[in-house]
């Protein structure tokens, strides 16, 4: 599997991320470090929106007419009409485990030439679908980091 060591990365944040993160105090999860800036469980939320528009376009990449154009999403719009503050810290990081789990499927599963079908990310820069892996799991360990301090 060409992919194996995005994967393996993404398997081992599908591991190690939900004891360690649910190992913090409630409280910190609602704190929000200045006007405008998300809590930690909006970045998780967050996330989740990530993996579930970055799903969709793993998918799209892979049977739709290339270079498949990329569309951004709002993502503090999505962020703020999902109430990700209302929700409990327990609901979010297993939300969260179920879209890596699928997305680590995909993963598995491409084939060696589907990671070099292109998309259009904007401004007429092409990259490939083995690009868009490693854009993803490089965000989600970014983002990870900032609910808690762990070299995933």
């Amino acid at each position: 599997m060409m992919n194996a060591p995005l994967t393996s990365r993404l398997q081992q944040l599908y591991e190690n991320v939900p004891p360690t993160v649910l190992a913090l105090p409630e409280s910190v999860w609602t704190n929000k470090p200045a006007p405008g800036k998300w809590s930690k469980k909006e970045i998780m939320g967050h996330l989740i929106d990530s993996a579930i528009n970055n799903h969709r376009r793993f998918v799209r990449v892979q049977i739709e007419p290339q270079p498949l154009v990329i569309e951004k999403y709002a993502q503090d719009d999505w962020v703020r009409l999902h109430h990700y503050q209302e929700w409990t810290t327990e609901v979010l990081v297993r939300c969260w485990q179920s879209h890596q789990h699928q997305i680590i499927i995909l993963m598995e599963v491409a084939s060696a030439e589907s990671l070099y079908n292109l998309c259009d990310i904007g401004g007429g820069e092409l990259k490939t679908m083995q690009w868009l892996y490693q854009d993803y799991v490089d965000h989600q360990e970014h983002h990870l980091r900032q609910i808690v301090d762990y070299h995933f």
